[in-house]
């Protein structure tokens, strides 16, 4: 009960933050420029130093031989995310932008934002290895195959402002490009934080404060640029889509249970597993988590079904403060 106590807590908070960000559009304390502002400065600043200096903190070679348990459910439950969304937006009929929007919705959850207060809430001892190891798998893959899901698709009945049918380009433009998307700050700012700490090199605390500072304005600041979109997109038209009632039972409560169910199974069969209770108990957490913040960015961007992927964002989000209670009193 103390644990599922935690997360209402925490859900609580959130709901206020939602609820900031919604009024201050509504006042007309700022609008669409400012809410531009905040979506560059979380991508390009408060994202990477987020989750560089949660990966870097008291982490060494040691602990990531010894947690690396972590990093496997990590990389499990999104290979079994990114099967069954990519197998349901098929059985759905989902084409084009719109069936991969939908499987970045439904594959990545908001674990920078929404996950991270939650695990260190609850774990307070394990859970900034936890969220450094699990931050490895988990911006390796958004920033690369999340962005590739979100990038304009030619062709299908569902496609972006900006889907144009382009001739195919040269295989070297088309290197270049898929390259391209590994260059950006969060996905650089993993790779330097793993490479300390194979490489055995410490930051310094003094370093180390500042960064955590200005890493932790994410969470609200995320929060708060949600509440803003809320109030100034045309969110509401995803309410028509059925695949959004499906997803969010699939991927907030039925998922989560059953990966649940499975990793304990797993781990009393195969008790050599480096899984403990609590990584179990974390990746359930994560693995109902509602879609992430940064797939609405990267939409918006390049102008791919802006107000689908914020509407995904917003809904799912408003649904967690019910499917994260349900989970967490069933798991906990």
């Amino acid at each position: 009960m103390g644990q599922f106590g935690i997360v209402l807590g925490q859900l609580v908070g959130f709901g206020i933050m939602l609820a900031v960000g919604y009024l201050c559009v509504r006042l007309k304390f700022y609008g669409i420029t400012a809410l531009n502002g905040m979506c560059s400065l979380l991508i390009n600043v408060l994202i990477p130093v987020l989750v560089f200096s949660n990966a870097v903190d008291g982490t060494d070679r040691a602990q990531l031989a010894a947690n690396w348990g972590v990093m496997l459910v990590t990389a499990v439950m999104y290979a079994l995310l990114a099967a069954v969304f990519f197998a349901v937006a098929r059985l759905l009929r989902l084409r084009g932008s719109r069936g991969r929007i939908f499987q970045a919705s439904m594959v990545f959850g908001n674990a920078g934002f929404i996950g991270i207060p939650l695990i260190m809430a609850l774990f307070p001892r394990s859970g900034a290895i936890f969220v450094a190891l699990m931050s490895i798998v988990d911006q390796s893959l958004l920033w690369t195959y999340g962005v590739w899901l979100c990038e304009p698709v030619a062709g299908g009945s569902d496609v972006g402002g900006a889907d144009v049918v382009r001739r195919r380009a040269p295989l070297a433009v088309r290197v270049r490009s898929l390259l391209g998307r590994f260059v950006n700050p969060a996905f650089i700012g993993v790779m330097i934080a793993l490479a300390l700490i194979v490489a055995g090199v410490h930051v310094p605390g003094v370093v180390l404060k500042p960064l955590h500072t200005i890493g932790s304005m994410a969470t609200p600041m995320s929060l708060i640029y949600l509440g803003g979109l809320f109030a100034l997109t045309k969110w509401w038209h995803v309410l028509r889509r059925y695949e959004l009632y499906v997803g969010m039972v699939l991927k907030m409560i039925a998922f989560p249970l059953c990966l649940f169910a499975l990793l304990v199974w797993l781990v009393g069969a195969l008790p050599w597993l480096p899984v403990t209770h609590d990584m179990i108990e974390t990746i359930t957490l994560v693995a109902g988590l509602p879609t992430m913040t940064t797939i609405a960015m990267f939409c918006g961007r390049r102008d791919n079904m802006p107000d689908y992927a914020v509407g995904m964002v917003l809904v799912t989000t408003l649904f967690s403060l019910l499917s994260l209670t349900v989970v967490s009193a069933v798991v906990f």
